[in-house]
């Protein structure tokens, strides 16, 4: 968990590309992370639409539990006493939450989707016996589909056909009668880069370092929308940024069995402002959701025993602050909150060459409040979820 000074798998590549110095030869490393989230929404819809304001919207809570399986892969080698090259391709950032189509948030949102893959290759440079440096660059694929539905009654009353003796004019609002869909799906690649250092104090303590810097993402792709029998495509362009990060660790071996580790990890989230898009036809935006997100911290410690022979154990607690500031700018694609990690693991060495890690951790997420109003119609979603987060990884680790 405390991973930024600890430099003991390939990971640290990501984590801080300065520990590769720390390995001999040439090692490659593939793990599969199974995520396993829930998030059970209970509480109330309104709609907000001039012709009936504070009308109930149909639909009753509901349960996003999406499993995400997310692979990474690692490489290490020499290139000559000093210098080591790695090459390292992970997920950073990915949110998959998926809710009925008929449930009461629909409005705010059914399918919200993100997936990156990161390539990163790196150096890590030994300048000396205590100090190791490091530098990569990234070159990150993003891809994204959100989904939600719209009322097609409040549609008909906006562009004016209603009132009119057409049908949908005699719906109520938010019954659900008339819902169509949208869906906004693009992609993009984005180019950032990485330092890191680790000092040795001692041949037991050393200190490390790490930033990662934001990667800066213009999706193009379409925007989809089917309601009231009308079916339209345009085309869309949409800014993301993804957070530089900085952290800095200690890890601390006091005895031949125990060592200790501490990561604290600052993440620039307050680049969130807002999640929009942008017709490339017209210019217009099809889509504003501010999000104003506040910069986060995340602080865990850790504690690793090796009792001899081919296994070592390791395990930890983590403090993980949310970035979203308050119930109004929390929404159903990503209700989070504050978040404590527990995690337990295993090494165990399968021979000279070959070694296998597998972990497991549980998230305990405060229970979040929601009081979100979208930008379009006026739709406002009062509630709360009740959170958890599992985890389980598994790494295989080869030395040629």
């Amino acid at each position: 968990m405390a991973s930024t000074a600890a430099a003991d798998n390939l990971g640290t590549i990501f984590f801080n590309a300065a520990g590769i110095t720390r390995f001999e030869g040439t090692q490659g490393a593939a793990a599969m992370h199974v995520i396993m989230p829930s998030a059970e929404f209970s509480g109330t819809g309104a709609t907000n639409v001039p012709v009936s304001p504070g009308l109930p919207i149909s639909g009753g809570g509901d349960e996003t539990d999406e499993i995400g399986l997310v692979p990474n892969l690692y490489v290490v080698a020499d290139l000559n006493d000093k210098m080591k090259f790695g090459l390292g391709i992970n997920a950073p950032f990915g949110l998959v939450t998926e809710y009925d189509a008929n449930w009461v948030g629909r409005y705010h949102a059914i399918r919200s989707d993100l997936k990156t893959i990161n390539i990163n290759p790196t150096l890590g440079y030994q300048v000396n016996e205590r100090l190791s440096l490091g530098f990569g660059v990234s070159a990150m694929y993003a891809d994204v589909e959100l989904t939600n539905a719209v009322d097609g009654v409040a549609v008909a009353f906006a562009r004016g056909f209603c009132p009119s003796p057409l049908p949908v004019c005699a719906l109520a609002p938010g019954s659900g009668a008339a819902d169509g869909r949208v869906k906004l799906a693009g992609d993009s690649w984005g180019f950032g880069f990485n330092l890191g250092a680790i000092y040795e104090i001692s041949d037991a303590t050393r200190v490390g370092m790490a930033y990662r810097s934001q990667v800066d993402q213009t999706l193009e792709g379409t925007a989809s929308t089917s309601v009231l029998g009308f079916q339209t495509v345009d085309l869309i362009e949409a800014d993301l940024t993804l957070p530089d990060t900085l952290s800095v660790g200690l890890y601390h071996r006091y005895s031949q069995r125990w060592a200790v580790m501490a990561d604290a990890a600052w993440t620039n989230w307050s680049e969130f402002s807002e999640l929009k898009a942008v017709s490339r036809t017209t210019g217009q935006p099809l889509l504003t959701q501010p999000e104003n997100w506040n910069d986060s911290w995340r602080y865990s410690l850790g504690l690793e025993y090796a009792p001899g022979g081919a296994w070592t154990f390791r395990g930890g607690v983590a403090f993980d602050e949310t970035p979203i500031p308050s119930a109004e700018l929390r929404t159903p694609r990503i209700p989070g909150e504050d978040r404590t990690w527990l995690s337990f693991g295993a090494s165990y060495a399968m021979g000279e060459n070959m070694s296998l890690d597998i972990a497991y951790a549980h998230l305990f997420v405060d229970d979040s409040q929601i009081n979100n109003t979208d930008e379009t119609f006026g739709y406002t979603l009062t509630g709360q979820y009740e959170n958890s987060v599992d985890l389980l990884s598994a790494q295989l680790t080869y030395t040629f």
